[in-house]
């Protein structure tokens, strides 16, 4: 080989390198970082809206959380005699019986004339799945209405929060037989949903506050004095029953008893809020008159419910036989694309909700029982 075609070749295996290897030491954290993140939110979503469809088919539910990620490179210099370069990807999952680990890895290498380099990196995910007890008090537990009232004051619309967490509120109820698998008949919801946008509209025109109570042990609901008497805020008094004079109502427990002063919540849990949701999703017709779904009904036994007009402006899912062009997230199950349109704000924003309610709700991880470790290669 004369000097220039050496001098070719190299540059040509160093740009290879550069293709197919990835950076090294702080820069890896620059390169990496962001994918983590984005790769685990976006699986979690997918997680998430499959739970929904899977409740809606009345399939069984499966969770699990990554627990933590452990990202090893590995960079070897050697001496060499010759020029050449080799890059090893994909290598499949190799399970060993001995500690139930499986790890897979990805070696890249470049030979330089009289030097070498060999780069591999071997990222590992743990992934621990929600059960048995852990289950039941993340999931089955009912909702902190301190914790619900915070997600308020934090922004969240307080129609949406409540529409989704709350079963009934001074004794209006909020579709509670949706909490469970869905229902033969239209449920119970319209007194209750009037009293949430009421508190929507006295919330968007300022009007509305939560707070602690004087004693600093509890949490009330505000009606600003200016609005007190205003037709949105008598009328919201009048449907929970409180006093019409009174701007100030403690917020109270599903165990508490009711007064005119007080408003009692009661909550439901993570599944009840799931299977609740998980109403607002269409299926594809065939499913339907399969009977693979349940087509609830209204009063009269025949006419079909529309689940929009109680969940209307808060979650709709879509389906399609195809993928969806421009969706925020989708999961394909049974041969059917589910989805949720990235222009269709509110049942993002419901999506996020539940995300948030699942995240205030969780389970410190647990120091014993299974947890499934997965090492991924990557380039």
């Amino acid at each position: 080989m004369t000097g220039r075609g050496y001098v070719v070749s190299v540059m040509g295996l160093g740009l290879l390198l550069q293709a197919g290897c990835g950076p090294i030491g702080p820069e890896s954290i620059r390169a990496n970082r962001a994918e983590y993140n984005m790769a685990i939110q976006h699986t979690n979503d997918q997680e998430l809206l499959l739970n929904l469809v899977r409740s809606h088919y009345r399939d069984t539910l499966y969770f699990t959380t990554v627990e933590r990620i452990a990202a090893t490179q590995n960079m070897v210099r050697s001496a060499q005699a010759s020029a050449s370069a080799n890059f090893l990807q994909n290598v499949p999952a190799v399970a060993n019986p001995a500690t139930q680990f499986i790890s897979s890895a990805t070696t890249q290498g470049l030979t330089l004339g009289p030097a070498g380099i060999s780069v591999s990196e071997n990222p590992t995910v743990f992934y621990a799945p929600i059960e048995g007890e852990k289950f039941v008090r993340q999931m089955m537990t009912p909702m902190n209405p301190e914790l619900l009232l915070l997600l308020v004051r934090s922004g969240q619309s307080i129609d949406r929060v409540l529409s989704v967490a709350v079963q009934a509120m001074n004794g209006l109820r909020n579709a509670p037989t949706a909490s469970g698998s869905t229902p033969s008949f239209e449920p119970e919801f319209k007194d209750f949903r009037e009293a949430v946008l009421l508190l929507r509209q006295l919330q968007r025109e300022l009007n509305l506050d939560l707070g602690r109570t004087a004693d600093g042990k509890g949490v009330e609901l505000r009606i600003l004095h200016s609005a007190a008497m205003t037709p949105p805020a008598l009328r919201v008094k009048h449907l929970l029953g409180l006093a019409p004079n009174v701007d100030r109502f403690t917020v109270l427990s599903g165990a508490a008893a009711p007064n005119d002063r007080s408003v009692v919540l009661s909550t439901r849990s993570l599944i009840a809020a799931i299977n609740y949701l998980s109403q607002g999703i269409d299926a594809p017709p065939r499913d339907v008159a399969a009977g693979r779904v349940r087509t609830t009904v209204h009063d009269d036994g025949k006419t079909p419910f529309d689940w929009q007009d109680l969940l209307g402006g808060v979650f709709h899912v879509l389906s399609s036989d195809t993928p969806p062009a421009d969706a925020s997230v989708a999961i394909n199950y049974r041969g059917t694309w589910f989805y949720i349109p990235d222009n269709d704000l509110d049942s993002k924003s419901t999506f996020v909700l539940l995300t948030q309610l699942i995240a205030l709700h969780s389970v410190p991880p647990s120091t014993g029982g299974p947890m499934l470790s997965i090492a991924v290669g990557g380039g």
